[in-house]
């Protein structure tokens, strides 16, 4: 029962987060260890899911719940404290990157890499070129976004064409969110459907959420299969790609303010470390867990 509570408090994180444009729920779920369940679950993978069904749908519900509660909530926050609610989440991020340099450094074959020493060196340069890629990926859409992000209008009223574009929209940010350090929520803001999507979750608009539902459904299923095939087969290139993603995105969640007063500027720098403790403490204990069962196995 613990662990099922455990998996519903990460869903609701992984839920808020995907709310958050600039924050990546996919980078939540590495950094809390159930990123292989939320694969399962978005790819629809009947017999894995029937394996550990008690799990995925406590992760399900978790999601779904820090999607519809929390939507209006983080939207205040981000009214009322920008800077302070950037900062946690900056503290968050810059506390998974350690994680994610021990994942990609764990995927690396050490057999293979041992027995020779230009292939140490081709996983080496393999590594870097990925992280770099994702790090440059990231830097670019931010200089995109810099550019210039128009606010677009909010639609409440349902019409077919309109319900079509959401779908399609839906569909692609939904392959961006299972990607850790995209976010979905900023696919659909640069897209110009984020305050709809939102207003509409706000306002449970059941015709534009049940066309959202649909895209998102298809794009999770598609995108979850192909990043499932990828890690298993190259998981020190793909978190290494992964890691690059994550350190870009610090850059979306830099708090664009100026003129704080000094109290306000001392809060900012409590709440990014409370984030990067938080982020540490988890990553830490996951790390011992897997130790203790492999070494259980042995």
């Amino acid at each position: 029962m613990i662990s099922l509570l455990k998996l519903f408090g990460v869903g609701v994180f992984i839920g808020i987060a995907n709310v958050v444009p600039g924050v990546s729920g996919g980078t939540i779920a590495v950094i809390c260890n159930v990123y292989d369940k939320l694969i399962i679950l978005s790819s629809l993978n009947l017999k894995r899911i029937k394996e550990a069904w008690q799990d995925i749908l406590s992760l399900a519900l978790g999601i779904g719940a820090g999607i519809v509660l929390f939507a209006k909530v983080i939207t205040l926050l981000y009214r009322a404290y920008p800077a302070q609610t950037s900062a946690f989440f900056i503290g968050v991020v810059v506390g998974s990157i350690p994680f994610l340099f021990r994942k990609a450094r764990a995927g690396i074959p050490v057999d293979a890499v041992a027995e020779n020493g230009s292939m140490a060196s081709g996983w080496l340069y393999g590594t870097l070129c990925c992280g770099v890629a994702g790090f440059a990926l990231m830097l670019g859409m931010f200089f995109l976004q810099r550019r210039g992000v128009q606010a677009a209008a909010v639609v409440t009223a349902f019409s077919l064409p309109f319900a079509a574009k959401l779908a399609v929209m839906g569909a692609l940010a939904a392959v961006a969110m299972l990607i850790p350090g995209i976010s979905g929520s900023f696919v659909l803001l640069i897209l110009g459907v984020y305050p709809t999507v939102l207003q509409a979750v706000a306002d449970f608009n059941m015709l534009l959420l049940i066309a959202i539902a649909l895209g998102v459904g298809a794009g999770l299923v598609f995108g979850a299969r192909l990043i499932a095939v990828l890690l298993e087969r190259f998981p020190a290139l793909m978190y290494a790609f992964i890691l690059g993603l994550v350190a870009g995105s610090v850059f979306y969640l830099y708090p664009n303010t100026s003129c704080q007063p000094f109290t306000m500027r001392v809060v900012s720098g409590i709440v990014c470390v409370i984030g990067y403790a938080a982020v540490s403490f988890f990553s830490r204990r996951e790390a011992m867990e897997q130790q203790k069962d492999a070494a259980d196995e042995e």
